[in-house]
């Protein structure tokens, strides 16, 4: 189906709007409630659910008792008209999603990339796709917009991948274009961490604030901030590029200039080349944070500069952003001991008070961000209007 297919008039499309809008925040509704909620007379509400009926967006829920005598249809959002797809397109795991356009996540699966780059990456992903929405009961066609986050940064101009040292191979290639091939439909691509900041402010910890920051330390580091509720995006949408800060390592050498001289310091190859060449023997930053705990040098000290890196890091963010919370996440950043030692250090760095949590969404977060990025996207061009664009919100989180 094509979403910028032609539009009824604007008036028209802000009184559909403005009924979806109470359809996908509260479920089945009657006709004259949502008269009363939206402002709408009786008759125009009529007119929009008829025509969200015979577009087949809308369907009769039921029928409910009122006052002696009288009773009412319930409206709800039909559930099986239309799907959107998130995923979580890394480096070594891709994570998908399959999504009702009422906002019910239907499917989820998690899947190695068993090292495939460039086009098998993308090839693997639309298999991955396809099995996903078999397993759901979805056909293709029914699928509407996809949204992938992936790291790195998209060149709107090209659509190549930049910023992305560990999917160099994928980045050669038009993204956007193989990924819109690959799924069949339009697609929106979004970085990572500002999916994964998205995640949270939909279903995470960051609910309902307005000004939050999300920032992952893993395999590499970045930053995903919402100011207003709207993403920080930057003049060429590398907004959150903290990798490149320069401090934590010599921001000259060539390791700095191409993977940023912070994330050298305080990304898991750095940490566990510190902790290498202090004679520590794990291979994996799991072994290492598990002598860590144990109080185990070099493990220990290795944290714990690791821990001073990023609550500098933190501080930085606040001063710059003033979010309301500071979400940490990645593999290293949700640690529980390097929550906690980040934390300490956060008390001798600041007398301000920084509200800082670990995700709990944990793993999941960046495709609940690419899921929300798909359903708001799909929303908004199915029911607000073109000529007048504003985004509606997405639907209350259930689970």
């Amino acid at each position: 189906m094509n979403l910028r297919q032609s539009q009824p008039p604007v008036l028209r499309q802000i009184s559909v709007r403005a009924a979806m809008d109470v359809l996908l925040q509260e479920g089945p509704t009657s006709r004259a409630t949502l008269a009363k909620k939206t402002g709408l007379s009786k008759q125009t509400m009529s007119e929009v659910i008829r025509a969200l009926e015979e577009s087949g967006w809308v369907r009769v829920n039921g029928i409910v008792s009122g006052k002696v005598g009288r009773s009412a249809v319930t409206y709800e959002v039909a559930e099986d008209s239309g799907y959107g797809v998130g995923v979580d397109l890394g480096a070594t795991t891709i994570r998908i999603a399959v999504v009702s356009i009422s906002g019910s996540i239907v499917h989820e699966s998690e899947h190695p990339t068993e090292g495939r780059a460039g086009e098998a990456l993308i090839g693997h992903m639309h298999d991955l796709v396809e099995k996903s929405l078999h397993r759901a009961g979805v056909p293709f066609d029914k699928v509407l917009l996809g949204a992938v986050a992936t790291p790195g940064v998209v060149d709107p101009g090209s659509g190549h991948l930049s910023l992305a040292p560990n999917m160099a191979e994928t980045g050669r290639l038009d993204v956007v274009r193989r990924l819109s091939e690959a799924l069949g439909c339009e697609v929106v691509i979004e970085n990572d961490v500002n999916a994964a900041a998205l995640g949270e402010s939909w279903k995470g910890c960051s609910a309902g604030l307005d000004t939050s920051a999300f920032i992952s330390l893993g395999t590499g580091i970045g930053l995903g901030a919402l100011v207003n509720g709207k993403l920080i995006k930057g003049a060429r949408g590398a907004a959150g590029e903290i990798s490149y800060l320069p401090f934590g390592a010599d921001p000259y050498s060539e390791d700095s200039l191409e993977r940023g001289a912070l994330e050298s310091a305080i990304g898991v190859p750095g940490i566990l080349a510190r902790y290498q060449a202090g004679g520590g023997r794990q291979s994996t930053m799991l072994g290492l944070l598990q002598e860590a705990e144990s109080g185990m040098e070099p493990a220990r000290g290795v944290i714990q500069e690791t821990a001073r890196l990023a609550a500098l890091l933190i501080v930085s963010v606040d001063a710059m952003i003033d979010p309301q919370k500071i979400v940490l996440g990645g593999n290293v950043g949700r640690h529980p001991l390097v929550l906690d030692l980040v934390r300490r250090e956060l008390s001798r760095l600041t007398r301000h008070a920084i509200d800082l949590q670990p995700s709990v969404l944990g793993s999941r977060a960046t495709l609940i961000g690419a899921v929300a990025i798909a359903l708001n996207q799909l929303h908004n061009a199915l029911f607000s209007p073109q000529e007048l664009p504003s985004e509606m919100r997405l639907p209350q989180a259930r689970g």
